[in-house]
């Protein structure tokens, strides 16, 4: 992993002065993550540790991308450099770059790097090399700035249905996900009333424009009607979604079941229906590898944290690569060294789940904190214990969001844990319910 570097960045909303770790060697070859970090705009995103204000530090950027023999230079207009400082930046960034790189596998193009004065002329290059055209583009930026011009009016329905009137042919399943993206993202900024809009919207244009918004199918759903449920899609990104959704379903059977409709059906049906099956094999198999992309990634970062002399502090610095990937991998590694009965490996694991899991609480809110202890302690004592001993800490609402959590435990096909939590639940309520009735 290619090392990040320290810069003293100053908050622009209460001016404090933080240090903050920032990368200007970006190879996507070696951490496929960035790539998603930089196409989010979230590459060298900040976060402020007095007012909590979110940012981006604009620096010189080298981004390397080996499958498509991409080496792209990104140097801020605003930092005035002479021509003689561009060369010479120009040449530590390869430097930095070539040190991390086989000797075997650098290539003519990287002495011959293509310079960008703007970072989105850089992205534009990075995905016209995945196959988006221009028009593309074009088209997704049509379409931020329709969303743009919604937000403006969200509170004028008159004036907001007219945008919408005007501007149908650009309201589709892709759009619907963009609305859904702003919403996670308003949230995640507090802006809470806001994001609650968006997703009025998006449910009312799914709604107004019969667009099927794919979700995951209980996993013990019967292959032909999985197989009935994607040849009903017709948009392709919608497609794209269902096959993220239910990769599980997707298995051997799943094509069996797919390749004998085939043969049940007559021309163009067969054709449409042939097409579709080497989209999806080819859609499977890209899944599979970003998957196995995303593993390595993860667990690199759990050696890097084994190895680490403060363990906690560094995943305090990655908590966001704490992800359900980085779990999985963290379990699978555990065991492995349980199965090959290595036990101090073992031990350095338990402790490293441990300081994950304390450090994931710690950005919690105390109600979702409370929920996971709750999860992770023994039914039926030790979560009683917990609700007594932590019941000036919870109030009703807390009822709420164990319902809220059995629902989706169950719509994701998993009912032992819908109903583990369904038990808690009514541990909860028991305290709660005698108060109720004394208050009355």
């Amino acid at each position: 992993m290619i090392p990040t570097l320290p810069v003293e960045v100053t908050c622009p909303q209460c001016r404090t002065k933080y240090q903050a770790q920032v990368r200007s060697v970006i190879d996507v070859g070696q951490e496929p993550a960035l790539k998603e970090a930089l196409l989010r705009g979230q590459l060298n995103a900040v976060t402020c540790p007095s007012c909590g204000a979110l940012g981006v530090v604009t620096t010189p950027v080298i981004y390397h991308d080996p499958s498509h023999e991409l080496l792209l230079l990104f140097v801020p207009t605003n930092l005035n450099m002479a021509p003689t400082e561009r060369e010479r930046l120009t040449g530590s960034l390869i430097n930095a770059l070539m040190a991390t790189v086989p000797a075997e596998q650098r290539k003519g193009y990287f002495f011959q790097p293509r310079t960008f004065l703007t970072m989105e002329s850089l992205i534009e290059e990075v995905l016209q090399a995945d196959g988006i055209t221009k028009e593309m583009i074009e088209e997704q930026r049509a379409r931020s700035d329709l969303l743009r011009r919604l937000v403006a009016v969200m509170d004028d329905a008159q004036a907001r249905q007219v945008l919408i009137e005007q501007n149908r042919s650009r309201i589709d399943y892709s759009f619907l996900l963009m609305l859904n993206a702003t919403a996670e993202a308003s949230a995640a900024r507090g802006q809470e009333a806001l994001a609650e809009k968006l997703l009025d919207l998006q449910s009312s244009l799914a709604q107004q424009f019969s667009i099927v918004l794919p979700e995951p199918l209980p996993l013990d759903t019967p292959r032909d009607k999985a197989v009935q449920a994607l040849t009903s899609i017709a948009d392709q990104q919608a497609r794209w979604a269902f096959v993220a959704f239910n990769r599980p379903l997707l298995d051997y059977a799943f094509f069996q079941e797919l390749t004998s409709l085939i043969e049940r059906s007559v021309s163009p049906e067969v054709e449409r229906l042939i097409e579709l099956r080497s989209q999806v094999l080819e859609m499977v198999e890209q899944l599979d590898k970003e998957a196995r992309e995303i593993q390595s990634v993860k667990l690199q970062i759990l050696r890097e944290a084994l190895e680490s002399p403060d363990a906690r502090q560094y995943l305090k610095e990655h908590v966001r690569e704490l992800d359900t990937a980085f779990l999985s991998v963290l379990a699978a590694t555990l065991r492995n060294a349980q199965e090959s009965h290595d036990e101090p490996q073992v031990e350095r694991l338990l402790q490293m789940n441990e300081l994950v899991m304390a450090t994931l609480q710690e950005g919690l809110p105390p109600q979702l904190r409370l929920v996971n202890q709750l999860l992770s302690a023994s039914y039926p004592d030790g979560t009683r214990q917990i609700l007594q001993d932590r019941r000036g800490d919870w109030e009703a609402s807390l009822l709420d969001l164990l319902q809220q959590l059995s629902a989706e435990l169950a719509e994701q096909g998993r009912p032992q844990s819908a109903e583990h939590v369904d038990k808690i639940l009514s541990q909860a309520r028991a305290f709660v319910e005698p108060e109720s009735e004394r208050a009355g």
